[in-house]
């Protein structure tokens, strides 16, 4: 066994990378939007009511997008490989599920494409891991489970 393949337990925590708080989201919301209204009551005091309605509609998509970043702030993908079973967590906004997978059983299927997700595959059921992290990283994270299995003779 090479000296640098570690034999016990392996774990690999793939987070969203998302660099504003909720204060921050709310702060961009804010400034983004206090102006828009501004500009849409001077329009609205002028006669113009439509402007008001176009800025309505731009804040409220606005607030969607903001309100799906703030949700998914908290994304990832949690591997790890024990001695009797693969574990994989996943959180996505408020969903979140834990599957346990065979490892005798478990086929590594790793991306083909830079595009693509790596796939776990157990009698059936198949699940995608890898989402947060770039191509690169996750060619190397393949190759890292492919070794841990190797290694532990699954």
């Amino acid at each position: 066994m090479p000296r640098d393949v570690p034999s016990e337990p392996r774990s690999w925590l793939l987070e969203r990378r998302c660099t504003l708080t909720q204060r921050q989201l709310a702060l961009v919301f804010a400034t983004l939007c206090v102006p828009s209204a501004l500009v849409a009551l001077v329009f609205l005091w002028q006669g113009y009511c439509y402007v008001l309605v176009y800025a309505t509609l731009e804040q409220a998509a606005l607030a969607a997008c903001l309100h799906y970043c703030a949700r998914h702030r908290g994304d990832y993908d949690r591997i790890a490989i024990l001695p009797g079973a693969i574990v994989v967590e996943q959180c996505r906004g408020r969903k979140r599920s834990k599957r346990s997978l065979r490892p005798r059983t478990t086929r590594l299927l790793p991306p083909r494409r830079d595009g693509d997700l790596i796939h776990l595959e157990d009698c059936g059921e198949q699940i995608e891991v890898g989402r947060f992290i770039g191509a690169a990283q996750r060619r190397r994270l393949a190759a890292e489970l492919a070794l841990c299995l190797r290694v532990q003779g699954y």
